[in-house]
């Protein structure tokens, strides 16, 4: 199924993520007047393409094994720091295609006041031979370590930076459980007590209904919620599919 065909046939999707960026817009405001008291997010927000603009295209996140809330996402690192990985409202890790350029798209978000900011934001393009990529059966690596020219959204400046990630799918049949699974799981309980205990949430079991038990790219949580709407049979149907829409870019 061709997902980038398929967009103007569903609109729901269209129009959550045009609620995205235009909440995105607001985060961006308040996270400048938040770099003014916190210094450090001067150097965590930075695009190479322009912005705002609405992309609409499929977004898959880099996701971890299990993906509880404070690992959640694959690492990313800018310059010499590695970016939050934690799960939160309105943040992502996504790569999607534009064309052949390979889009990275990742937000971390905080709250002060009932207000809304950015702890990183990098929207990134990569062209080809920026990045690199290995696929076998039914896995998929994608990396990264490039340095670009990139607009700090806050100072406005044009800024030289280092960008390098080491995205990983691999095969999810067989490896996807069910949230009944995951709670009656050993495993589970050992995974968890890492991360603050075994009672401690799955974000992603909370979402899907499921667990998956190796690092690998699900679809962004609208294309989950729009899953059927996509032709899919429900959203774990979408998730087996995912490797089909990066093989189609990078054969």
């Amino acid at each position: 199924m061709d997902l980038d065909q398929k967009m103007s046939e569903v609109p729901e999707y269209t129009e959550l993520l045009s609620k995205m960026f235009d909440e995105d817009k607001k985060r961006l405001e308040f996270t400048k007047k938040m770099a003014e008291e916190m210094k450090t997010l001067r150097r965590r927000v930075y695009t190479s393409m322009k912005w705002p603009t609405k992309l609409v295209h499929p977004m898959f996140e880099a996701r971890t094994a299990y993906a509880v809330p404070n690992n959640y996402f694959q690492n990313l690192q800018l310059d010499d720091e590695k970016l939050g990985n934690s799960f939160a409202h309105g943040a992502m890790r996504s790569l999607f295609f534009v064309g052949n350029r390979l889009v990275l798209f990742s937000k971390g978000v905080h709250f002060k006041d009932g207000k809304e900011f950015f702890t990183s934001f990098l929207l990134l393009h990569l062209e080809k031979g920026e990045y690199k990529h290995v696929q076998g059966a039914g896995e998929i690596h994608i990396s990264a370590n490039v340095e670009k020219s990139m607009q700090n959204l806050i100072t406005g400046a044009v800024e030289k930076k280092r960008i390098s990630f080491n995205f990983q799918h691999q095969p999810v049949q067989g490896r996807i459980v069910s949230k009944e699974q995951v709670r009656q799981s050993s495993r589970f309980k050992k995974v968890y007590e890492r991360y603050g205990g075994a009672a401690m949430k799955s974000a992603s079991v909370d979402m899907e209904g499921y667990a998956i038990t190796v690092p690998h790219f699900s679809p962004h949580p609208y294309l989950l919620q729009t899953s059927e709407k996509f032709g899919y049979e429900d959203r774990k149907d979408f998730q087996l599919h995912v490797v089909d829409y990066f093989k189609k870019y990078l054969e």
